[in-house]
């Protein structure tokens, strides 16, 4: 299992320019889209806050087969898991087996702005795997679970269980610690089985996509692979999963430019990602994240960050380590100066070589 996708930003590209992007990549041969779905961006100068699922339907209209998936969604507090579930079902029937979903525990700038507090990460977690527990059990996922009246959250420090039910009708009741449906039914159930995929960096939430989900989306390094890969493997073999079957996806950080300079100028946006527990503070603020980073974040540190190349070429070895560490799905996040060139370089030159081997 080795396959390479398109990254899609839509913090820091209008929601054209994107669809110009995926399709000028599904013209050169890249059949699958992972996007980003966020309310407040990662940096505030040219900074954008697209709406993902609109944009989705939006590409998938204007293209052919390209298949789309987030990553990731955050079911935790601006979305409920049942809208979640209900968008991405209807989205299915309009583009069957093309839609895929990403959650994740999210980030403060996504939810704080709107009103939310900023718990744990724990809490967040938590709540996650409650939202994945709704979103399978209305897309009638998981029928094991469906004659049993509880499942144990077995990673949470609290250890609390949630009942839950559905009925001859497909009517489901949920009663959690943070969420609760009641006889609630997609009446437009998705038209095909949706891939789910869980986002996680520490412990509990590397565990909990392995158990709840069909694979884990980290931004684990090659370096740092394999300690990962264990936990999130021999958490999948606690409930009976074979780790073969599940996904694991990252989303390696690139910028191409014949001219050094221009290619990390490009970078810029992204400094902010570099910021010690990014994607735990809760800053909310992509005004303060933006200072913070020009602060904190050495341009050594952001050289580390991304994949820096002149050569379209160079990026064949990098993209191999992360395959050869055990990923088995990346999404290439370019950054480059121009995207539309870098595209049509890489899915020539580089794309070619993966998909002969």
């Amino acid at each position: 299992m080795r396959h390479i996708g398109y990254w899609a930003s839509q913090e820091q590209y209008s929601m054209q320019q994107l669809i110009e992007f995926v399709q000028e990549a599904e013209k050169g041969g890249f059949k699958t889209t992972l996007t980003s779905d966020h309310f407040h961006p990662w940096s505030h100068t040219n900074g954008h806050g697209n709406f993902t699922w609109i944009w989705i339907s939006a590409v998938a209209e204007r293209t052919k087969k390209m298949k789309l998936m987030t990553g990731v969604t955050a079911g935790v507090y601006r979305y409920n898991p049942g809208i979640i579930a209900q968008a991405f079902a209807s989205l299915d029937v309009l583009y069957p087996g093309r839609i895929g979903l990403g959650v994740g525990s999210g980030e403060a700038m996504n939810e704080v702005p709107l009103g939310f507090d900023w718990p744990s990460a724990d809490i967040r977690v938590e709540r996650t795997i409650e939202a994945i527990q709704i979103i399978n059990k209305l897309w009638h996922k998981n029928k094991d679970f469906d004659n049993s009246e509880k499942f144990s959250i077995t990673d949470s420090k609290i250890n609390k269980s949630a009942s839950h039910s559905t009925d001859k009708d497909g009517f489901v009741t949920f009663s959690g610690k943070y969420f609760k449906i009641r006889n609630a039914r997609l009446y437009t159930p998705p038209s095909t089985t949706i891939p789910l995929y869980m986002a996680g960096s520490g412990s509990q939430a590397i565990k909990a996509a392995a158990k709840y989900t069909d694979g884990l989306i980290t931004t684990t390094k090659p370096d740092g692979a394999k300690e990962v890969f264990d936990l999130f493997d021999n958490a999948a073999l606690e409930v009976n999963k074979d780790p073969v079957s599940l996904q694991k996806i990252a989303k390696p950080k690139v910028s191409y430019s014949e001219d050094y300079e221009k290619a990390f100028k490009a970078c810029e946006f992204w400094r902010t990602t570099q910021i010690d527990n990014a994607f735990d503070t809760d800053i909310s603020d992509p005004r303060i994240l933006e200072q913070k980073a020009k602060q904190e974040v050495s341009d050594d540190e952001q050289r580390k960050s991304t994949i820096i190349v002149t050569s379209i070429e160079d990026l064949i070895s990098p993209i191999e380590k992360y395959f050869q560490a055990g990923f088995t799905q990346l999404y290439i996040h370019s950054t480059s100066p121009d995207e539309i060139e870098f595209i049509r370089l890489f899915t020539k030159r580089v794309l070619p070589y993966f998909e002969e081997k």
